[in-house]
């Protein structure tokens, strides 16, 4: 990350300066002081919270028809009547040194009657539809519905969560799907041919997407998630506990 953030600040620093009035003395000091944005981008990491957690989920229930969430690093719970949640994609810009980008989670919308005065409360869903605009969240919101009207029965079933790995496996995660996605855009027809124009792209996606992935993975191993209160988990069924794991070195 804190590649990237010197990156976009030397980008930046060009264009506030001008690029006439930018010589060889100029971007000397530019490339002196670009260290210090690494001092930047990890005070920015401790001040937001992200040291704290890794993020939050959603819950919903058939029976109570109720939506429950946490905000990340925040303890109140939330509590939303599905039935009066609207739904929309959202729209994230993401400008970096490598190009443009956008993201569109879904967003649910509700009123927490619980609090004083009652609030409008959203909720993002973490369908980020970099490549196919707001046709994932539409995809996620349909299928959230049939889940409320019909129950999990004839819905596809999620994907098994995949074992935890070491903190170093985890690390290189996404460099090997990274690498992968490339051997298959490659292979397919005339992947070759377009070898000269696919290459730079997935470079540019290697810079501002496999790297990031993988510094957070090694920096946020062991920071947990948002936690539900003990009471939501008996609710949901995640009240079960987990047998001990006795570890052996040697």
């Amino acid at each position: 990350m804190s590649i990237i953030v010197t990156i976009a600040g030397l980008i930046a620093s060009v264009f506030a300066l001008g690029p006439a009035n930018v010589d060889v003395k100029a971007i000397l000091i530019l490339v002196a002081w670009s260290p210090a944005l690494t001092g930047i981008a990890f005070i920015f990491y401790i001040t937001s919270g992200a040291h704290r957690s890794r993020g939050a989920f959603i819950r919903i229930h058939r029976g109570t028809r109720k939506l429950y969430f946490i905000y990340p690093r925040q303890k109140r719970l939330h509590v939303l009547d599905w039935d009066q949640l609207e739904a929309l994609a959202g729209y994230v810009p993401i400008v970096s040194a490598s190009g443009y980008a956008s993201r569109h989670p879904l967003y649910l919308l509700g009123v927490d009657y619980s609090m004083d005065p009652p609030t409008e409360i959203c909720a993002a869903c973490g369908n980020l539809g970099l490549f196919d605009g707001d046709r994932s969240a539409k995809a996620l919101w349909s299928y959230l519905q049939a889940f409320m009207e019909r129950g999990p029965g004839g819905l596809p079933k999620p994907a098994p969560l995949p074992p935890r790995q070491s903190r170093w496996q985890e690390t290189q995660q996404p460099y090997r799907d990274w690498y992968a996605g490339l051997r298959r855009s490659l292979a397919k027809p005339y992947g070759m041919l377009k070898a000269p124009l696919t290459i730079p792209l997935w470079l540019g996606w290697l810079l501002i997407s496999a790297f990031p992935d993988s510094v957070e993975a090694f920096i946020q191993y062991n920071v947990p998630y948002t936690q539900f209160p003990k009471e939501i988990d008996r609710l949901c069924g995640f009240d079960e506990k987990r047998r001990p794991v006795i570890r052996v070195n040697g």
